[in-house]
């Protein structure tokens, strides 16, 4: 697997906004999130009725306004395999949330649509030659204005 080398400085900018942002969302929307304290795995677990949710939030640094529709896709690191696999047995929701630059909209993408066909090279400023994502169709995601 070819990736990106792991970039501190964005990381310290979007990673603990992203959790945060994430877990007041899911308050709102009537579930109790635990602790989101980095453990290397699923940014966020919460559970809402008898179900376990585990959330994974990124920021797309290159989103600045409305989703540009010749970006046909959504693209989930390859890195992010593990997750799905390792949820699976766990008999819960796995979803993963990409938000804008400014936090003010987020798409919530189901494990679902990472799927191995999904699963391809792609090019950008910041990718590497080889480094592969799930090129998730956007319209295949739900679309939430936060602001």
């Amino acid at each position: 697997m070819i990736k990106h080398p792991f970039n501190k400085s964005w990381y310290d900018q979007f990673d603990n906004v992203a959790k945060k942002t994430l877990a007041q969302y899911l308050v709102n929307k009537g579930h109790s999130v635990g602790n989101v304290k980095e453990d290397y795995n699923v940014d966020v677990v919460s559970t809402k009725e008898e179900y376990t949710y585990f959330n994974e939030a990124e920021v797309k640094r290159a989103w600045k306004n409305d989703w540009p529709t010749d970006w046909a896709e959504i693209r989930i690191p390859e890195r992010k395999k593990r997750l799905v696999e390792m949820y699976k047995e766990k008999n819960g929701v796995l979803n993963f949330y990409v938000f804008r630059n400014d936090l003010k909209q987020v798409f919530r993408i189901k494990d679902t649509s990472l799927t191995e066909d999904r699963l391809k090279e792609a090019r950008g400023r910041n990718i590497r030659a080889g480094e592969k994502f799930f090129h998730v169709p956007y319209q295949e995601a739900e679309l939430i204005n936060l602001a």
